[in-house]
């Protein structure tokens, strides 16, 4: 989890190269993971309520990136990571993230 975690932020502004599914897939589950840890701990001190938001715009610029890698390995254009900008973009970015290795 801690070597996911390291990988995911050392490739921070890496747009090129690949990741694989399973990479992609786990990296996933543990930022879900820590994002849930962070909500609980704000709601149970709301005063840390700014943590959430900070939280997620570290993870922003990374995300997009993985997201991208992982587009280019299953094949597709990493432009497709501009489908978040409409509102069913982000349902087809998982359907194509879930293709396997070209």
């Amino acid at each position: 989890m801690v070597s996911l975690i390291k990988t995911f932020f050392s490739k921070f502004f890496d747009f090129s190269g690949r990741t694989s599914r399973k990479d992609f897939w786990l990296t996933w589950l543990c930022l879900i993971l820590l994002g849930i840890v962070i909500t609980v701990i704000t709601a149970l001190v709301p005063v840390l309520a700014l943590i959430t938001w900070i939280y997620g715009l570290i993870i922003l610029i990374p995300s997009l990136a993985m997201g991208a890698r992982r587009l280019r390995d299953a094949g597709f254009s990493p432009w497709l990571m501009l489908l978040l900008l409409i509102g069913i973009g982000g349902l087809i970015l998982i359907i194509l993230w879930i293709f396997p290795k070209k």
